[in-house]
Parts: structure tokens; sequence; C-alpha cells
């Protein structure tokens, strides 16, 4: 695979014009030397933008947004680097330069997208030909979905059998490894398996059209898990795919809308009914970097939701990761579909032109906002909207889109009747709200409410000295081992080997040990199974319940990475405790510099 010459982007800025790149998309006012405009970043009214031709660079002078024009389309069309030159090159007319001695980045890439493919293959040869077809297909066919809608998906059929997909490549060691890496392919207590089995099959494709993971549909309503996915890897990754997106763009005129809907099926059954501006996120919650791949795809974005309790918190959340990644051009609407609809069902009932008139009729987000709000408070009392206010203040502020944010204040300073100033007034008496912290560090608001129960003082019987520690440092680490423990809930396959060693070295920590335990004995087991064994315990089984709920919903990536740095926390707490406490016992002064040493050595560690 050739990759771009790097001697071809360091030419590039002298072969384009960055006025007319960035004027196509701003439109540009010539002001003394520069060019002037607008801020298409943070929203700005005033010209506060300026781009200079001679040194091919632009900068905000509000804002400080800057760089060359790589930067800039990289940043306006949310595009990566390499997308990014091959724009600026269509545009321009220019024939990219490839070194193909260029060596990649990583050489898997290439290597688990090839047997993605081959398993996709796979998969759809056993729909066509396995014994055990029948149950597949009839499946297909009794929810409407036609030969070509699923050539076009290149839907297949995961055989009961739990080595079918295992024998078919068992006389590759690489690719056999390769499948395991990409969790197709399981190691068990009795052998390898095949992590799918008796499911219809949904190859996800990035952008390109390349498979890089799996979805797998249950045929019985009873099974624990109706859907699976294939694990993260470094080709796929929940938070970062839409599944459809690549047949959306593939099979649309036009990219004037995209509708977002909640699974493969819906998706599927709308372009059964000839709706192909959809996509569906992987089994998560929608993500900012979904947000971004949407806006570059269209202006128009579409969430549809079921209209029952669920799907409107759904979508609450949905409006609040949205707000602060608004930007010029892109409209948000929310559709909510009648109880006990979801599009499948709906596209059926009614028509695919019903269908398309309510996504035309979906509610703007402001009206959803303010609805939805609304709905919470007492409005007609002065105490209801005063907290109206104070609550949709709260929201707009984090809105950075300056001209959307006014708008927003506009239209709240009706609602309550205040002039736009008394609303400004209440927004600048918020409390700050501070930078969020990647998405994975909040697991729980707060693990240390009185009276809960303290799951590290669950010890394993061992006859313990008893250690006095600080309330302050006793209640972090009981804050981090439930954190560790909600995690593990969510995410069975966290457990292993090496984390059971290092768990076992930490104080007080036989529940999170036992989870650990159960959990590397079946990586499939259900939340409760994990926490049957505390059901003698009423206090801990009351708090593990608790702890099964996981909010905001984390890729595996980011859950292990998360997991793995609060217990290196946890270990560095624990070994610099130990060291301090060991001061007390030292008799000379000496014995006491070297303690020092070794906690100002375990500092500069961590």
């Amino acid at each position: 695979m050739p990759y771009i010459s790097q001697s071809f982007i360091d030419d590039l800025p002298n072969q384009i014009d960055i006025v007319d790149l960035i004027n196509k998309r701003v439109p540009l006012k010539k002001s003394g030397s520069d060019y002037r405009a607008p801020c298409p970043f943070h929203g700005g009214k005033n010209s506060n933008f300026a781009v200079n031709a001679h040194k091919q660079f632009y900068h905000c002078f509000k804002c400080g947004e800057s760089g060359g024009a790589i930067s800039f389309i990289q940043k306006f069309d949310n595009l990566n680097f390499v997308e990014a030159i091959e724009t600026i090159a269509s545009e321009c007319g220019l024939a990219i330069e490839y070194d193909s001695n260029a060596k990649p980045v990583d050489p898997r890439f290439e290597r688990y997208r090839s047997l993605s493919k081959k398993v996709s293959d796979f998969y759809g040869m056993q729909l066509r030909n396995s014994p055990a077809k029948d149950k597949a297909v009839n499946y297909a066919k009794s929810r409407g979905i036609s030969g070509e809608i699923a050539k076009r998906f290149e839907l297949g059929f995961a055989t009961p059998s739990n080595k079918d997909l295992l024998l078919h490549f068992d006389n590759s060691e690489q690719e056999v490894d390769d499948l395991k890496i990409l969790g197709l392919v399981k190691e068990g207590q009795y052998g390898d398996y095949d992590f799918f089995r008796d499911r219809l099959m949904f190859p996800i494709h990035n952008t390109k059209g390349d498979v890089i993971a799996f979805g797998g549909r249950a045929f019985e309503q009873e099974v624990k898990a109706k859907y699976l996915n294939s694990s993260e890897s470094v080709i796929f990754s929940k938070s970062k795919e839409l599944y459809g997106l690549h047949h959306a763009r593939k099979h649309s005129r036009s990219m004037d809308y995209m509708l977002v809907v909640e699974g493969y099926m819906d998706v599927v059954a709308l372009h059964q009914a000839g709706i192909t501006k959809v996509v569906a996120t992987l089994g998560t919650a929608t993500s900012t970097e979904h947000l971004q791949i949407l806006m570059r795809t269209t202006n128009i974005i579409v969430f549809c939701f079921d209209g029952d309790d669920a799907g409107r918190a759904a979508a609450w959340k949905a409006l609040k990761i949205t707000l602060p990644v608004m930007k010029a051009g892109t409209t948000f609407k929310f559709l909510f579909l009648p109880d006990g609809e979801d599009p499948d069902s709906l596209v059926k009932k009614e028509s695919a032109k019903a269908f398309e008139e309510r996504i035309s009729k979906a509610q703007p987000l402001s009206q959803f906002l303010f609805e939805h709000l609304k709905s919470e408070v007492d409005f007609d009392t002065i105490e209801g909207k005063t907290l109206f206010l104070e609550k949709a203040t709260n929201l707009i502020t984090s809105v950075n889109y300056e001209v959307y944010q006014q708008q927003l204040m506009e239209g709240l300073a009706q609602m309550v009747g205040q002039s736009i100033d008394q609303v400004r007034s209440v927004a600048e008496q918020q409390p700050q709200t501070p930078e969020l912290p990647p998405v994975y560090a909040d697991i729980e608001p707060d693990f240390d409410d009185t009276g809960e129960v303290d799951l590290s003082s669950f010890s394993d019987g061992e006859d313990l000295q008893p250690v006095h520690k600080p309330a302050v440092q006793h209640s972090k680490t009981k804050a981090l081992m439930s954190k560790m423990i909600t995690l593990l809930l969510n995410y069975p396959a966290l457990a292993d080997s090496t984390i059971e060693v290092r768990v076992r070295t930490i104080e007080n920590s036989q529940v999170l040990l036992e989870l650990v335990r159960s959990a590397q004995i079946d990586e499939d087991i259900s939340q409760s199974e994990l926490i049957k064994p505390f059901q003698d315990k009423q206090g801990i089984f009351t708090r593990l319940k608790q702890l099964c709920v996981l909010e905001p919903h984390l890729s595996e990536v980011q859950a292990r990475e998360e997991f793995l740095s609060i217990l290196t926390a946890i270990e560095n707490q624990q070994h610099a405790e130990q060291i301090k406490s060991s001061i007390h016992h030292a008799h000379t002064l000496e014995d006491q510099q070297k303690i020092m040493q070794g906690i100002l050595k375990g500092k500069r560690r961590t």
C-alpha cells in the first residue's frame, strides 16, 4: 500500500492558495494585507478570523485557532491528516505523489482487514450452504429482508457449532492467532472456540468499505445477549464507527440529512424500504467522535429514539453531548416514535413516504431542550420557573457556537418573560463548568455516600495487622476500588491471570479478587451471575447491584485503560503508605533518610 510522499506534503503549501481554499468554505473579505471573516470555529459575529496569503496561514484573534491549509481542512471538514491532503489535492487539481517504499504505521492493519473480509465471506457462505442455514434464512425472511438487501449488507450466518470458523482457518497458525486478537476465536478451559455461534451475522464496515468487525443477532428471545459485537481492536473502535455509514454514502443520491437509529436491523429494514440515509451506533451511546463523523457527512442530523422513558432518557444524553460540538451550518433534530414501535416495525406498518414525513417534521434540538426541562419542573410556580431558568442556562453555556448560544438565550428569555440581559446575568452566576475529563474518568458520581457498604473492608480472612489510615486516604481508596468493580462488572473480559496477581497484593480487596476469579472462568458471564456468590452478604450484594450501572458507556479499550490506571494508582498509593509507616520504625536518622529517598523516588514514578 503506497503512502503519500513527505516531499509532496512539505511542498503542498507552495502549490495552493490558502485564500481560495478557505474562501470556498468561509466567505472572506479583503482587509489590508489580510483577508477577514467571522471565525468558523467559535462562531463569533466579528471578523476576528484572518487569512494571510503571503504566509499561507490563518489565525483567529479571539479563540486562537491557527495553522496552515492542511490544518484548516482537518478542523473545518473534520478529516484526518491523509483525508485532508487528498481533499486539498482534489480541489486544487494536484496529483498526489506516493512513496511506495514508506512503511505503514502498523503493518497489522492490512492483515487484520484482509482476514476480516475472509471471515465475512465465510459467514456468507454458511448462510448459503450450511445444513443449519434454514434458521437464519427463515429469520431474515420473517424480518422482511430480501436477498438483494442481504447481499448489500453482506449478511452471514454463524453456525451452532463452536469450531466451524476455527477449523476453516486451522491451516494457518498466523490467521488463528489473528482471529484471537480480533476476538472472533476465544481461548477457553477446554480449548479454543468460536465467539459467534448460532447468530445472524452483520459485518461492520469502515467508511472505505473494509470489514473491520462483526455484530451477531441471536434468533431466540430468551438468550442472555440478543446482540453481540466482536471485541475492539486496532482496526475497530465502537465509539468511532457507525454501522451503515458506508452503505448510506454508497446508495444515497444526496446527504441532505442523516438518521441515527439504535440497531442493525433498523438500518437494514429502512434500506429495504428505500430509506438509505441511516446509521446506527454500535451498542454504545452517541459519542463526540460519532458527531464529528456525522457533521462532515451532512448538515442535518436526526436522532431517532423510541418514545418511551428509556428512549427519551437516551435522547437527553445525546443532546447534552451534542451541545458543545455544534457549529455553524449544522442542525440537530430528534424524532420520537410511537410507543411500542421501532423504525423497523413502523416503516412496515406505515410506508417509506410516511416515515420520511416523520423525519422531515422531527423536533429541533432547541424545542426538545426546552420541553424536556419544562417537564422536570412545575413551570407554573416561581420556584419551578427559577429552577427551569437555572437548568437551561447551565446547558446553554456549554454551547461554543456563539450565534446559536445567543439564539437559545433569546428563546429562553421569551419563555420566562425576562430580558436577554437578565437571562445572561443568571448564566454568569451559574457555577463554572469544569473542563470535562475523558469520558471514562468518572464512572460513578459518588462512591462515598454515607451509609454505603465499604467493599474494601471485606478481607480475605488472613491475619492482617490493622493499619490506621487517614479518613481521606481511606475514602479515596474505597472510591477507586468501587470504580474498578464497576468496570469489571461491565467488562468481565478485563480479568486475566496478570490482573489477578496484581489485585491479590492489594489490601482488603477480596470482593474485587473474587469477581476477577469468576470472570476468568467465564468471560461471557452475566452481571447477575458475577454477583450471585455475594447474595448471603446483603450489604455487599446491594452495593454490587448499584455498581452494575456504568454511566457513561465506555469502549472496551477505554475501560481497560481506566481499569489499569486505577489499579496502578492504588498500587502506588499502597506502596507510599507502606514506606511512610516504616518511618516510625526507623531507629536512626540515616534509616529515616533512606526511607524518605524511597518516597521521593515513588513520587517521581507516579
